[in-house]
């Protein structure tokens, strides 16, 4: 890393604040990063989390064969149950 060379005081204080003004963000970042983490372990966030992978699976390239198939694999189901 290179030193800068400052010329004046101005200079600097204008670093500081630049610097400053990094080090909040940064903090607001971290804290936006908690507040996120803690509602994924929410019971609202878990089940977001749990039916929204479900949900990606049927987004796919093999989407409409998933939705094709998944009336078959039910009644299938159903008429297993309903022999036993």
């Amino acid at each position: 890393m290179e030193k800068k060379v400052y010329s004046s005081f101005e200079q600097i204080e204008s670093d500081l604040a630049i610097l400053d003004i990094e080090k909040q963000i940064n903090y607001q970042k971290v804290i936006l990063g908690v507040q996120r983490t803690k509602e994924q372990f929410t019971p609202s966030g878990i089940t977001k989390n749990v039916f929204g992978g479900v949900g990606d699976l049927f987004s796919g390239s093999y989407s409409k064969y998933y939705k094709l198939g998944i009336p078959f694999v039910i009644k299938w189901y159903l008429n297993k149950k309903r022999s036993h």
